[in-house]
C-alpha cells in the first residue's frame, strides 16, 4: 500500500481511538496490555512479511489515540485546580501578555494568565508546589492604574474557583478549550488582589511584538474610522474587538466570518503572494520556498501564535517542504502528517472545533478541489474555481457546520467572488501598510487610507448579500452516525467504489424506474418524519445564574419562558450566545411566544440578543415599570407586546400555557417596586395530557401564599423558584403543588449560595426528584401525554 494511504489510514485510527477513548470509560492497564500485544504483532508481521503488517499498524496507531486520550485527561496531583473552593495566596509568573479591554469611562478589564508555582491555602503557613495555569480577571477602576506585565513575578489572593461553562447540547466546550491551553482554574476580582513581587526585566520578544502590533492598532485608529481601524486589524491580527455587532452578523450571514480571525486562508495568501513575485522576478525555486517559510513564520509570530495560527502555519511549511521535494501530489500525507502531530501533541484538540473546520476544510480543498472544477468544466474559468473552492471547502465541513450553528450560508457562494478579492486585496495592503509604517509612517498611513475606502466597499457588499431573502437556511444537526452516512455517500458521489458499488450517473442510466421510486419513497419518509407529531419537550436551559425554559409543541411551536442574563458589567450576551444557539440546535426557527415572568437581569437580560436572533411573533410581559433589559428588547426591533394578567391562557398543538399568577395582583406592589422585582414574578403552568409543569420565576413566600389563595391544582415538574432560595419553595407550597420533579436553575459555585440546603431538605423531605442546571447542565423533559421521560445533559 502507498505511503500516502498507510499515513491517512494511519491519522483516521489515531483521531477514532481518541474519539472512542473519550465516549466510553477503558481501563488503562487493558490499554496498555492491548498496545503491547499489537506492538509484538506488528513487529512480528513485518519481519515475516511487511506486506501483511498493514492492519496491526493500524490498531496500534487506534489504541496510542486511546492511551494519548487517557494521559491528556489526567490530572495531576500538584495541579493548581485541585484547590478550586477555597481562598488561596497564589505566587506565579505571568505567562502571557495582558489582555486589556476597556468597559466605560475609566474602567478595564485585564485579563491575566498565570504560571502558578507556589500556593497557600488559607490557615496554612507552609507554601505547596504547584504547577498548571489560572485565568484571572482583575477590573481597574482607575485610567491610572497600571496592570502587570508579560514575565513579571507577581502574587494574586482570591477563592480560587473551578472552571465551568455551559452545559448544553451543541454548545461549544470553552472549559475544554480552556483545559487544552493548560488552564485548571479561575479568579476574578478588584486590582489589589494581584500584587507584583519582582518585575520583568529581561528581553520578551512575545512583549515586543505586543508592544508593535498596539504601534499598529494605533496608526490604523489615526487614519481611519473606529470601525474600519478594528476589521483592519481582525482580519490581520485576528480578533473582532470594536467591530460592531451588525458587521460581525453579516460577515457571518455571507460565510466570510472565518476572514476576521487570522487562519489558513491567510497563511495560504502569503504564500501565494511571494510565490507570484518569485515568478515574476525571477527568483530561484529554493530562494523563493525559502522566502515564503520565513514570512509564514514572522506572520505567525506577529498573530501572535494562537493555536488555530500554529496549525495554519505548520501546514503552510509542510506543503512548502513538499513544493521544494517536487512532490506536490504529497498534499493528502502533508494534511495527515500535520493532523497527526497536532493530535500527537495534544490529543484533545479533536474536539475543538477551530481544529475541525480547518482540518475539514483543508481536506476538502485536497480531496474535492478538483473533481469539483472537472464537475464545473463547462463554466467559465473566473467563475468555476472559486466556486469550486468554496463547494469543497464547505462539503467538507457541513456536518460540524450544523452541529455548531445549524445554519448554512447560501449567498456565501456569491460572497466568495465578489467580496472575498476585495477581502484579500485588504490584507495584502494592510499587510505592505504596517511594513512600510514601520520605516515610514507616512507612506504606510496613505495604504491604510486606501485599505479604509476598501474596507467600506467591503461593508456595503456583505450588508447588501446579507440582506438578500433565504440567504441563510436552517440545517438540523445530524449526529455522528448521519454524519458517518453524508460522509459516505459524499465520497461515493466523488467517486469512491467501495465494494464495487456503480456510480451515480451509472446508477441513474441502468435503473432510471428503479432511482425514480427510490427518490419518491426518500421524499416521502422525510416528508413524515417532518410532520408526523413529536412528543412534548420542556427544556430547562444551563444559563447559570438565571432561568430559561424552553417549550417545543408536537408540531415544532415554540415557547420561551425567560431568557437569561449575565450579572453584574459583563459584555457576554448570553441571550446570543447560549439561548439562541440552543434554539437553533433543536430546530426553533421561529418563537411563537416570548414570556418573561419579570423584568430582572437574570431573567430578562439574555431577551434583546435572542429577538435579534431568532423571529419572535408574541412577547407576553409582567404589568411593571419596564427594566433596562426589557427596554432593549423592545429597542431590538418592533414586537407584538401583551400585558400578562391572571387567567390568560393559549394553546398550541393541545399544550394549554396558562398564567396562574402575574404581577397584576397587588397594587401595593407595584406601585413600591420601581421596575418590579421578585414580588411581580409571573407563575406559567404548561400542560400536556396527564401531566403539567409549573414555572415559578423568581416567586417568593409571600407570592406562593398569595397563588395558594386561588387554589393551586397539582404539578408533575416543578420548576423551583428564585433559583431554590430559602425565601421559595415553602412547605405549603410544596403540598399543594405536589411534585414529582423539581428542576433547580442556578450557576456554577454562585455567590448567593443557592440553592439553599433548607431548600433541598424541603424536597428531599417529600422525597421529590430534584435536578439542578449547575450541576447537570440542561434538563430535557419529553412527554406523549401520558409517558414522561427526563434527560439530564450530564449524566
Amino acid at each position: 500500500m502507498e505511503l500516502i494511504n498507510i499515513l491517512l489510514f494511519a491519522c483516521a485510527a489515531f483521531a477514532a481511538g481518541i474519539w472512542l477513548a473519550a465516549l466510553y470509560s477503558w481501563h488503562f492497564s487493558t490499554l496498555v496490555l492491548l498496545a503491547v500485544l499489537l506492538v509484538i504483532t506488528s513487529l512480528w508481521r513485518i519481519i515475516r512479511n511487511y506486506q501483511q503488517s498493514f492492519w496491526p499498524v493500524i490498531g496500534l496507531f487506534f489504541v496510542a489515540g486511546m492511551l494519548c486520550y487517557h494521559q491528556a485527561v489526567m490530572v495531576r496531583a500538584d495541579d493548581i485546580g485541585n484547590y478550586a473552593g477555597q481562598t488561596v495566596n497564589i505566587e506565579g509568573t505571568l505567562a502571557a501578555v495582558p489582555e486589556i479591554t476597556p468597559i466605560d469611562g475609566q474602567k478595564r478589564r485585564v485579563r491575566y494568565l498565570l504560571k502558578a508555582e507556589k500556593v497557600i491555602p488559607t490557615g496554612a503557613k507552609v507554601a505547596c508546589s504547584v504547577t498548571g495555569n489560572i485565568r484571572i480577571n482583575i477590573q481597574y477602576k482607575e485610567a491610572t492604574s497600571k496592570p502587570a506585565a508579560y514575565g513579571d513575578k507577581v502574587t494574586v489572593t482570591g477563592k480560587l474557583l473551578e472552571l465551568h461553562g455551559y452545559n448544553n447540547p451543541g454548545q461549544i466546550d470553552m472549559v475544554a478549550a480552556l483545559k487544552r491551553q493548560g488552564i485548571t482554574a479561575r479568579m476574578s476580582g478588584q486590582e489589589q488582589m494581584l500584587q507584583v513581587l519582582t518585575p520583568y526585566k529581561g528581553y520578551s520578544w512575545q512583549v515586543v511584538l505586543a508592544n508593535w502590533r498596539d504601534r499598529m492598532i494605533t496608526g490604523l485608529q489615526q487614519v481611519m474610522p473606529v470601525n474600519d481601524a478594528a476589521i483592519l486589524t481582525a482580519v490581520l491580527f485576528g480578533g473582532y474587538q470594536g467591530i460592531d455587532k451588525d458587521v460581525i452578523s453579516d460577515f457571518a450571514a455571507t460565510g466570510l466570518i472565518h476572514i476576521l480571525s487570522v487562519s489558513g486562508a491567510h497563511i495560504a495568501l502569503v504564500v501565494g503572494l511571494i510565490t507570484w513575485l518569485g515568478r515574476r522576478l525571477r527568483w530561484g525555486p529554493l530562494f523563493t520556498v525559502s522566502l515564503a517559510a520565513m514570512a509564514v513564520i514572522l506572520y505567525a509570530c506577529i498573530s501572535g501564535l494562537t493555536p488555530p495560527v500554529i496549525r495554519s502555519a505548520l501546514m503552510g511549511l509542510i506543503s512548502l517542504l513538499a513544493v521544494i521535494l517536487e512532490r506536490e501530489s504529497y498534499a493528502p500525507a502533508a494534511l495527515a502528517i500535520t493532523a497527526l502531530a497536532m493530535l500527537i501533541y495534544q490529543p484533545l484538540l479533536l474536539f475543538d472545533i477551530s481544529f475541525q473546520l480547518s482540518f475539514g476544510a483543508t481536506a476538502g480543498l485536497v480531496f474535492l478541489y478538483q473533481p469539483t472544477v472537472d464537475y464545473l468544466s463547462r463554466w467559465p474559468s473566473w467563475l468555476a474555481g472559486p466556486l469550486a473552492v468554496t463547494l469543497a471547502a464547505q462539503l467538507s465541513v457541513l456536518p460540524v457546520i450544523a452541529w455548531y450553528f445549524n445554519s448554512f450560508s447560501l449567498i456565501s457562494f456569491a460572497a466568495n467572488i465578489i467580496v472575498l478579492p476585495v477581502i484579500e486585496l485588504v490584507i495584502i495592503l494592510g499587510l505592505a501598510g504596517v511594513i512600510i509604517y514601520t520605516m515610514v509612517p507616512v507612506a504606510g498611513n496613505i495604504i491604510f487610507v486606501i485599505s479604509s475606502l476598501l474596507i467600506g466597499l467591503v461593508m456595503l457588499l456583505t450588508e447588501l448579500l446579507a440582506a438578500v431573502p433565504y440567504s441563510f437556511v436552517y440545517i438540523p444537526a445530524i449526529g455522528i452516525i448521519g454524519s458517518g452516512g453524508y460522509y459516505f455517500v459524499l465520497a461515493w458521489i466523488y467517486g469512491w467504489r467501495p465494494f464495487k458499488l456503480p456510480g451515480p450517473g451509472q446508477l441513474v442510466r441502468q435503473w432510471p424506474r428503479s432511482c425514480s421510486l427510490a427518490a419518491v419513497l426518500l421524499s416521502i419518509t422525510v416528508a413524515v418524519y417532518v410532520l408526523y407529531p413529536k412528543p412534548l419537550t420542556v427544556h430547562f436551559i444551563d444559563v447559570g445564574q438565571g432561568d430559561a425554559t424552553l417549550i417545543i409543541t408536537p408540531h415544532g411551536q415554540a415557547v420561551l419562558v425567560d431568557t437569561g442574563g449575565t450579572m453584574g458589567e459583563s459584555d457576554f450576551d448570553i441571550g446570543a450566545r447560549v439561548v439562541a444557539p440552543y434554539l437553533k440546535h433543536y430546530g426553533v426557527r421561529a418563537i411563537d411566544y416570548l414570556i418573561l415572568t419579570h423584568g430582572h437581569q437574570d431573567h430578562a437580560g439574555g431577551a434583546a440578543g435572542v429577538a435579534s436572533a431568532i423571529r419572535v411573533a408574541n412577547v407576553l410581559l409582567p404589568q411593571e415599570k419596564y427594566s433596562p433589559p426589557v427596554q432593549a428588547l423592545l429597542r431590538s426591533q418592533p414586537l407584538a407586546v401583551i400585558p400578562a394578567y391572571t387567567g390568560q391562557r393559549f394553546q398550541l398543538d393541545k399544550v394549554i400555557v396558562s398564567i396562574e399568577q402575574a404581577g397584576d395582583e397587588s397594587e401595593t406592589i407595584l406601585h413600591t417596586a420601581a421596575i418590579g422585582g421578585n414580588e411581580v414574578s409571573s407563575v406559567i403552568r404548561v400542560s400536556y395530557g396527564q401531566h403539567s409543569f409549573l414555572l415559578t420565576g423568581d416567586l417568593t413566600a409571600q407570592g406562593e401564599a398569595s397563588l395558594l389563595t386561588k387554589g393551586l391544582a397539582a404539578c408533575t415538574v416543578l420548576k423551583v423558584g428564585h433559583h431554590g432560595s430559602r425565601t421559595s419553595t415553602t412547605e405549603p407550597f410544596l403540598q399543594a403543588a405536589a411534585p414529582k420533579f423539581a428542576v433547580i436553575s442556578a450557576g456554577y459555585g454562585n455567590q448567593f449560595g443557592h440553592p439553599h440546603p433548607e431548600t433541598l431538605n424541603r424536597l428531599a423531605a417529600r422525597e421529590i426528584v430534584v435536578y439542578r442546571t449547575d450541576k447537570q447542565g440542561a434538563i430535557v423533559f419529553t412527554s406523549d401525554g401520558k409517558q414522561l421521560a427526563v434527560e439530564p445533559y450530564i449524566k
